[in-house]
């Protein structure tokens, strides 16, 4: 595909036990990240989130640290949703426990 940038995969270190290690991303690097997520998952619209990522962020984010950040994106996405679950649920067992009493 022209003008696409792909990872190296000599660069990817599969023995690393974390996700930004295994992309070759330092700790300042991963922590940037994490403040770009943060800023991103204030937008409204999950496309908004993206181009928060792939575009605003683009120039200052290097190509494996706008990946982790996408990785990262879906997992507090996905966090977030449980949340909502698990707080609904037990907003439901508490309902019925109060109308066994």
């Amino acid at each position: 595909m022209p003008g696409c940038s792909c990872i190296d995969s000599r660069k990817i270190d599969h023995d690393r036990p974390d996700i930004y290690e295994a992309l070759g991303l330092s700790a300042s690097e991963k922590d940037e990240v994490a403040k770009v997520v943060d800023e991103a998952v204030k937008m409204r619209k999950v496309s908004e989130m993206l181009e928060y990522i792939w575009g605003d962020k683009c120039n200052e984010l290097s190509l494996e640290a706008r990946i982790y950040a996408t990785l990262r994106l879906g997992m507090d996405l996905y966090a977030m949703v449980l949340e909502s679950v698990v707080a609904r649920r037990e907003a439901e067992a508490g309902g019925e426990a109060s109308k066994a009493s």
